[in-house]
């Protein structure tokens, strides 16, 4: 399905407002335990609190850098491992949920498919994204590599610009995701979609 221009990941501001209705049925703040530590919901989340965790990691790395408080050695040394945490776990959730977990609401929740389109298209958009990231993420540590550490910084700055759309991108699209199948599963349970024991 065709995804609306103003739907697209990093035009809209949530989910598309006719996605929004079983989410006002069932707010963030009415997810209980119940529907919260259920099997496939837990692990889901916590996946998301990772990439959520991961990504405030980089971000904190490239300001401890930008400030002279973290060394090019540890910097690079840090960076690299977490990109490389990053993208290794992104890239296996992502072909998990397309291949797997949204074909499973796509049968059991029609009315909701523009909205998985919408998702899947948001992984489209985000692992493009990613290449932006790691283009200017290799550049970055060939020149630490390469260079004294005051011509990082300048390059860092310009790397930050680049990894915040990303880090936008990708925190935006884990709350709509999270908004349209929590609700889901609030309302139907884990098993009607087929995802519990």
């Amino acid at each position: 399905m065709k995804i609306k221009k103003h739907d697209q990941l990093g035009k809209r501001d949530g989910l598309p407002k006719d996605l929004q209705k079983l989410l006002e049925k069932y707010p963030r703040d009415s997810w209980g335990e119940d529907v919260l530590n259920g099997n496939w919901v837990a692990f889901w989340l916590g996946r998301h609190s990772l990439f959520r965790k991961i990504s405030t990691s980089i971000n904190d790395i490239i300001e401890h850098k930008l400030d002279s408080k973290l060394s090019t050695e540890s910097f690079l040394r840090q960076y690299s491992q977490l990109m490389s945490l990053m993208l290794k776990n992104l890239d296996s959730h992502h072909a998990v949920e397309d291949n797997y977990i949204f074909p499973k609401f796509y049968n059991k929740s029609k009315q909701f498919i523009y909205g998985l389109d919408l998702l899947e298209n948001d992984h489209l958009l985000i692992h493009h994204s990613i290449d932006n990231v790691v283009h200017a993420g290799n550049k970055l540590l060939s020149l630490g590599l390469a260079i004294e550490n005051s011509n990082l910084i300048d390059d860092l700055g310009k790397y930050k610009v680049i990894n915040d759309k990303f880090d936008t991108l990708l925190k935006s699209h884990l709350n709509d995701e999270e908004d349209l199948l929590i609700p889901l599963v609030n309302k139907y349970g884990e098993e009607y979609f087929g995802l519990g024991h």
